[in-house]
């Protein structure tokens, strides 16, 4: 059992930053393990990327990670151990390609046998069954991590609270945010440090938008739903109506981060009106999250850094402070890098490479 020396010190084998899919997944086994250890997530909530959320209908709906493809052989299995069970993407019916204002949307119809899936009861239902068979005193939310200290003895992380003294610690933390947020004493490798900063961060440059709508009218019309544009402010947009309500869910232009919210809203139901007519502009709620203003995701002022970009890199598959320190995360996978397959095949292969220590 992890045990208190004060309240401002903790002692523990294995620290996990971060509550996240990655995180969340190692502790699990950690748990079953019967390891000692604590998860310090910088959020006073689970989930990292993985963020459903409910609408004032009711109904669930996904501002981050959304979707299972056949290939997430990892994924599957983790779900298929929590009972978390699949959902077809609503794809039924006319998609509308949306490429020019001078001209209506393209059609084009679909009996809506996509191979995209999503999370029956949101993304969420995940982690929250990870989390659910976790000891609840070993995941301390609100604990940002200032400073990774090589002692003698071992460890120490530092927040801003406390210290938290260890023989191991995993970082599942984007690359790019534990490089510029994180202190390591002694330095990391300078070489490992630029790769750190030149990692692209999975969803750290999307905005998702949310508008939601009392009955999923458009399905009367024999539209999926579905919008993909090059004309934005929406490029990509999708049907997530549930039992509980109508809601259309997508990915605007990176650059509208830098818009307010009420610019945003204005610039999409502008467009979902122009692309669907009236009805479009008869919603209930709206609701975004641009990923490149949350604090623990991206560093503020960062880059924008070209898809992929040394995600998986061969750097990260190596410890660090003399073996204390292991760098996981989804860009750190060799496999699907950058998805929820990615974080899971990472915290599989972290908790192989320190099932001995």
């Amino acid at each position: 059992m992890t045990h208190k020396m004060n309240t401002n010190s903790l002692t523990t084998d294995f620290v996990i930053i971060g509550a996240g899919l990655t995180g969340l997944s190692l502790a699990k086994k950690f748990q079953e393990e019967g390891k000692d250890f604590l998860v310090l997530e910088a959020r006073d909530r689970i989930g990292g990327r993985i963020h459903t959320i409910k609408t004032d209908a009711g109904s669930h709906v996904e501002c981050g990670a959304t979707w299972y493809f056949p290939h997430f052989r990892n994924l599957l299995k983790s779900m298929r151990e929590m009972n978390v069970t699949l959902k077809d993407q609503f794809m039924k019916g006319y998609t509308l390609y949306d490429n020019s204002e001078s001209q209506k949307p393209r059609k084009i119809f679909s009996h809506g046998d996509s191979e995209m899936f999503r999370i029956e009861g949101g993304t969420m239902k995940i982690v929250e069954s990870l989390y659910s068979r976790i000891e609840r005193s070993k995941v301390l939310l609100s604990e940002v991590v200032e400073r990774v200290v090589r002692s003698r003895s071992g460890v120490e992380v530092v927040t801003a609270g406390r210290v938290i003294h260890c023989n191991y610690v995993v970082s599942t933390l984007p690359p790019n945010l534990l490089a510029s947020s994180v202190e390591f004493q002694p330095p990391l490798p300078p070489r490992l440090t630029s790769v750190m900063k030149q990692t692209h961060t999975w969803m750290g440059d999307s905005v998702k938008a949310i508008v939601t709508y009392s009955t999923p009218w458009w399905r009367q019309e024999n539209l999926s739903g579905a919008i993909y544009s090059n004309l934005g402010p929406i490029l990509q947009m999708y049907d997530q109506t549930d039992e509980s309500g109508a809601a259309l869910v997508g990915f605007l232009e990176d650059d509208t981060a830098s818009l307010s919210e009420e610019e945003r809203r204005e610039a999409v139901i502008s467009q979902l009106v122009r692309v669907f007519g009236a009805e479009a502009a008869q919603y209930e709620q709206y609701r975004d999250t641009a990923w490149k203003n949350e604090q623990f995701t991206m560093p503020a002022d960062s880059q924008r850094l070209p898809r992929q970009s040394n995600v998986g890199h061969q750097l990260y598959q190596q410890p660090y402070l003399e073996g204390r320190l292991y760098i996981g995360g989804t860009e750190t996978s060799p496999v699907a890098g950058g998805f929820m397959e990615g974080a899971v095949y990472s915290a599989n292969s972290i908790a192989e490479k320190i099932a001995n220590l």
